[in-house]
């Protein structure tokens, strides 16, 4: 499907600020805003009302104007948007050479790690893990994501830019992303995953469930990416996730395009099995969030049904994800626009960084090989924060510490 925008030419200079400007990349284009022309929240329980909103918010602004935004997880928790000054279009390699030379000017000094905090060890994760199988055993859930939170601090302030730049540099696919939630906490990532992207009549999804870790060598690569393939209990995960996203899109469509069975998408950290959804619209004025705010929470982050799923994670997981697992995007004044889930990211403020994992629990589900897969998905903002999962192990003192 086509992009949902249009490049114009970029501007000389990228002047990238974490603290007030927004990045969205998606494939080889990126679109970054400078200075913040407003900030507005919206409740995201009901669709209706949140479509309203961002309309009126964006009625009275240039026809070219967008609003960026993130919805959290929990649906009673209130949507962030900016609207801003200025928005400029970039190819991705010009970004990464503007962030390196921009870079090149600012010293680069050691910045220790001093603690690791846990909000859920491994212990109390492989238990919730087993505690979600019995609610298989009951008929009660088909599956359940659950995750885990980690909190990090080091000696001196974090130079976001510089792991945007990182995140740009290892991971040449996904959808790099970088929102200021406040003045001074952003939260960056590089999705793997996309919700929803819009343009016209035509819409697409391509929802990830199912993975296993990237390996060193060709030989276990493509061992890990056969057996990922042939994972009953990741084929089921899958299943489960694209049959709701079916059940949504359908309503919406003249047309819906699903395949028979998924393909393989790798990452720089790990492997996944993919399916593209493509549509078109019975109506092409529907707004992207009308069918976004459905599709949100997916099984791939949440669990099916969803509904019961949603109320075991309060309980099992014993806090709150916040913007972790919710969706991160743009849309325009014609409703058009590009949607991920807020996956393989952190948020970052002042010395301070706070990394979110999780992974598909099945009926077939082995408690620590999920918990080893969520350290796996750990690595993409480690490796960009330039450390290991050894560096977090040895520091690193698990609690429970509950929430919600």
């Amino acid at each position: 499907m086509k992009h949902a925008f249009e490049m114009p030419e970029p501007s000389k200079a990228l002047n990238f600020q974490s603290n007030r400007d927004c990045l969205f990349m998606s494939g080889e284009r990126c679109i970054v805003t400078h200075g913040i022309k407003k900030r507005f929240s919206s409740s995201i329980t009901q669709t209706t009302q949140l479509v309203t909103r961002v309309q009126s918010e964006l009625a009275n602004q240039p026809d070219e104007a967008i609003a960026f935004g993130v919805l959290p997880f929990c649906k009673t928790q209130q949507a962030h948007f900016i609207i801003p000054s200025k928005t400029t279009y970039w190819e991705k390699p010009a970004i990464s050479s503007w962030l390196n030379a921009e870079l090149s000017t600012l010293t680069k000094q050691p910045n220790p790690l001093q603690s690791v905090e846990y909000l859920q060890g491994q212990t109390q994760f492989e238990s919730s893990v087993n505690a979600a199988k019995k609610l298989f055993d009951a008929q009660l859930l088909e599956k359940i994501v659950l995750s885990k939170q980690v909190d990090m601090t080091f000696e001196n302030t974090i130079q976001k830019e510089r792991v945007l730049c990182q995140l740009l540099q290892q991971s040449r696919s996904g959808y790099h992303f970088s929102f200021p939630v406040t003045d001074s906490a952003t939260l960056m990532g590089v999705s793997p995953e996309l919700l929803l992207a819009k343009h016209h009549q035509h819409i697409m999804t391509n929802p990830l469930a199912g993975s296993i870790p990237r390996a060193p060598t060709e030989e276990l690569e493509a061992a890990n990416k056969q057996a990922l393939f042939n994972s009953g209990k990741d084929r089921f995960e899958h299943a489960v996730v694209i049959e709701d996203m079916e059940k949504v899109l359908a309503p919406f469509c003249t047309t819906l395009e699903v395949p028979a069975q998924p393909s393989l998408l790798s990452t720089a950290t790990m492997w996944h099995l993919s399916t593209e959804l493509k549509g078109t619209l019975k109506n092409a004025q529907t707004h992207i969030l009308e069918i976004a705010n459905q599709l949100h929470p997916s099984p791939a982050l949440c669990g099916k049904p969803t509904n019961p799923a949603y109320q075991h994670i309060q309980s099992l997981e014993k806090h709150s994800r916040a913007l972790f697992s919710g969706i991160i995007g743009w849309c325009d004044k014609h409703g058009n626009g590009e949607w991920v889930v807020v996956i393989r990211c952190g948020q970052l403020e002042h010395n301070q960084a706070r990394l979110f994992a999780g992974a598909g629990i099945v009926a077939a589900s082995d408690p620590t090989l999920e918990w080893q897969e969520t350290n796996a998905k750990l690595k993409t903002m480690l490796n960009a924060l330039g450390l290991t999962l050894d560096d977090i192990q040895q520091l690193s003192n698990p609690i429970e510490k509950a929430e919600l």
